[in-house]
Formats: structure tokens, C-alpha cells, sequence
């Protein structure tokens, strides 16, 4: 006899200690990473996301920056996530140091890979292992925070591992090796615009039918990763099968925020640039950029949004709305790589299904919670329903466990 949770409550229950089961996912991003976990066998259980990250001064999101920076003096100390403040010499791009055939996005530096590598503290995989011993350490303080303490001892852990569509068997290889040294093991790998697609579509309760077709476009802040699925089964269980090979590319939104800091060097000027962004006032005008004006930016020209670079005294240029360390930003900034991208799949799906169109196009991750890249979207594909579930940045975190339940 064991004991299960039930209604809050730990109960006797005539199951075996293996039945009970807790499925915790990893979302390992190239910018930002996630964590989320089920309780398998609680009734009517859902997935849930680790909200509260050190570092994040109160504030709850889902993903905390995949970054890591280690003690000068001391190689076995290390801050890792929101923690990692901008003067810090952070590592940057973690998941794709553990292939290095991988191409790199533009906001990383185009020097020589295997030459950064040697630069490292540790090897690329022990980097890896130790941002996600950190991130699953914080995840289980957290979760225990749910349940009594007997049950969790109960549970059998099950792991899943999300990983990009396009991700090449060293990288696969060399993220299970990472998770195993981080104490996340056995670890079953699951395609991230996959669990995007199931997650998407329950949650939105978009109609679907057998014969169907979608492209899912997974936007994140260094990849954009799509594929295109044709629905082999509504019932019982929605199952999918791939139609088009994943395709991908660096055109994330961390495109954008070069972008955004480039021009606000052409606003100011070297000579006040250099110092600006080694303080504290360019990482608060780069988080409201990332975090806000991003995701709110529609694309009209007329739009403003007001980015603030406290005590940073910088001279006033009225002309270009500078003025008080605040800036008038106004414009459009336009990403079309994601779209062409999307385009592809399009049209490769219509050709494998003989002209038929797909019936929608899923937007998660990142940047795809962007209300702007779903306006633009919608514009480019009139006739394809356009989706994008509200928690788009922790779509995949929170479908894994769900998809692994048993």
C-alpha cells in the first residue's frame, strides 16, 4: 500500500510506488530556457511552469535568460539566469555551444567557435550541465512548495527534454550527456513545434479534423524553428505525423534588439555610447525594449513607446526625442525572415498534399507571443487561420509533461 494525493489530501491507494509519477520538462533555449511539471496521476491534472526564478525581483514569467557566469577565482561558483546581470561576462548561447557546426545567430560573435570554446572555463557540456542542474534545482525547491512533502517522495521522476526540429544528432547526443551530468536522467526528447502544435491547439480549441495540415512556427529569441504536421487522429488522442522536414534559421528576436542597439548608438553617438552600455541604465533600456515595446510593437509608424535610461545623463536631442534619458521611439521594425520562413513551409506543404493548403499556422515561443509578427502574419496569409495561444512563450514547457503523461 501506498499513498496518493488526491483533493490535497495523502490518502491510501492500492497502487505501486512506480505509478506515481512526476513529469518535469526543460524548455533549454538558445536565449531563454523553462521549466514545467505535472503531477501524473493526480485527477485532472495540468502542467504547470515555474514562475518564480532567482533574480526576477518579484516578477513572475515563465523563462529566465540562458545564461551562466562563472567565478573568475572560483570555476565551481557560478550566477546563472536573471541573476546574471549585464556587467557580468556571461556565457552566452549555451545550447549552441554543444554543436559547433550549428550556425550562429547575428547578436553572437562571428569568431572562431572552436577558438571560444578553448576559451571557456569548462567543456561546452558541463557549461550545459551546470545551467540545467541550476534551473532543475530551483525547479524541485518550487515544486515541493505544491505538494506534501510524502508525496514527492513517492513520485518517480520522469524527464523530458524538448530540442529544436532541425537539431543535429551531436547536438541531441551531447544535450541528453548535459542533462545526465546534471542529474536529469533517463530524459525522453520530444520536438519543440510538436509539443507547440498539441499545446496550441488545446488551448485554444482550434477545430481540427483528420486530413488537416499546420505549419507551427517555434520563435524564439536566437532560432525560428517550423514544421508542418498533417493530423492523422482527432480521437481518442489528437496524433500527428510530420509532413514537411523542420526547417529553421537565425532570425529571432534577438535580431530585433541588435537592431535596437545599434540605433540607439546612431541616436547618442560614440562618445556616449561606450559608456552606456556597460551601465545600468542600458540594461534597464534593454530589458523594456526585450520585454515590452517588442511585444507590444503592431507595426504602425504612428505607434510611440518611451524607453527610459535612468541616471544615465545623456545629452538631450529634442529633434530626435531625446530628452531626460528618455527616448520617443517611433517607427517599424520589420522582421521578414520569419515570414519567409513560414512561406516555405507553406508552400512545400501544398505541394506534398497536392495543392490542398494547410489549414493554420501556430505561433509560439518568444517572439512568437509578438502581437506585431501575428499582424504581419495575418496580413501575408489571409486565407490560413493564424493562432497564437496567450502563453505562446511557455507553450512548449507546458505541453511536454502533458504529451508524457501516462
Amino acid at each position: 500500500m501506498v499513498r496518493k494525493l488526491k483533493d490535497g489530501q495523502i490518502t491510501s491507494s492500492a497502487v505501486s510506488e512506480s505509478d506515481e509519477k512526476l513529469v518535469i520538462s526543460l524548455d533549454f533555449g538558445t536565449t531563454y530556457s523553462g521549466v514545467a511539471f505535472c503531477f501524473a496521476n493526480q485527477d485532472n491534472a495540468k502542467p504547470a511552469a515555474i514562475m518564480d526564478w532567482p533574480g526576477n525581483h518579484g516578477i513572475s514569467v515563465p523563462k529566465i535568460p540562458t545564461l551562466i557566469a562563472y567565478d573568475k577565482q572560483q570555476p565551481g561558483v557560478f550566477k546563472w539566469g536573471a541573476s546574471v546581470e549585464e556587467l557580468d561576462t556571461g556565457i552566452i548561447g549555451i545550447k549552441l555551444l554543444l554543436d559547433p557546426e550549428q550556425e550562429r545567430p547575428m547578436y553572437l560573435p562571428s569568431t572562431n567557435t572552436k577558438r571560444d570554446i578553448r576559451m571557456l572555463p569548462k567543456q561546452p557540456v558541463q557549461v550545459a550541465a551546470d545551467f540545467m542542474r541550476a534551473i532543475y534545482k530551483h525547479a524541485l525547491d518550487e515544486i515541493s512548495k505544491t505538494v506534501p512533502k510524502a508525496y514527492m517522495d513517492l513520485c518517480s521522476k520522469q524527464f523530458v527534454l524538448s530540442v529544436p526540429a532541425v537539431w543535429s544528432d551531436a547536438a541531441k547526443n551531447a544535450t541528453l550527456l548535459a542533462a545526465k551530468q546534471a542529474g536529469i536522467h533517463p530524459v525522453t526528447l520530444i520536438k519543440e513545434p510538436e509539443a507547440a502544435a498539441l499545446y496550441t491547439v488545446k488551448t485554444l480549441d482550434f477545430s481540427i479534423k483528420k486530413g488537416d495540415a499546420f505549419v507551427v512556427c517555434d520563435a524564439g529569441g536566437g532560432t525560428v524553428d517550423l514544421i508542418s504536421y498533417e493530423v492523422h487522429q482527432v480521437v481518442p488522442n489528437l496524433q500527428v505525423k510530420e509532413l514537411v522536414p523542420g526547417t529553421g534559421g537565425m532570425a529571432g528576436s534577438m535580431g530585433l534588439n541588435q537592431r535596437f542597439a545599434q540605433a540607439v548608438q546612431n541616436l547618442i553617438g560614440d562618445e556616449q555610447w561606450f559608456p552606456l552600455k556597460k551601465s545600468k541604465a542600458w540594461a534597464i533600456a534593454q530589458r523594456q525594449f526585450d520585454q515590452e515595446v517588442k511585444r507590444a510593437f503592431r507595426g504602425d509608424p504612428d505607434e510611440e513607446y518611451f524607453v527610459n535610461f535612468p541616471m544615465a545623463a545623456l545629452e538631450d536631442d529634442p529633434q530626435n526625442g531625446l530628452v531626460s534619458n528618455t527616448w520617443r521611439m517611433t517607427g517599424q521594425v520589420v522582421s521578414q525572415d520569419v515570414l519567409r520562413l513560414i512561406e516555405f513551409q507553406v508552400q512545400a506543404s501544398k505541394l506534398k498534399r497536392l495543392g490542398t493548403g494547410v489549414s493554420g499556422i501556430m505561433l509560439v515561443g518568444g517572439f512568437g507571443s509578438s502581437r506585431y509578427l501575428m499582424l504581419r502574419a495575418r496580413s501575408r496569409f489571409p486565407d490560413i487561420q493564424v493562432l497564437q495561444p496567450q502563453d505562446a512563450w511557455a507553450a512548449i514547457a507546458k505541453q511536454v509533461p502533458h504529451r508524457a503523461k501516462v
